[in-house]
């Protein structure tokens, strides 16, 4: 998910405004599942990967890769 997530959103500041409104709708759609489905992670600050982005600091359970 996180993977997928990183490439959406490198995808999201590359289209033009209309269609990026278009699939920035899609995407908030699967956030807020994603957020409901996971939790916080408390050691997000001391990973390698950058914790600026909000769905890297959150924990699936093991149930998700990258």
């Amino acid at each position: 998910m996180r993977h997928a997530r990183d490439v959406l959103e490198l995808v999201l500041e590359q289209l033009p405004v209309r269609a990026r409104a278009e699939l920035e709708r899609q995407v908030v759609s699967l956030d807020t599942v994603y957020l409901k489905r996971t939790l916080p992670d408390p050691f997000a600050h001391r990973r390698q990967w950058r914790s600026d982005l909000w769905w890297r600091r959150r924990l699936a359970g093991g149930r998700e890769a990258g």
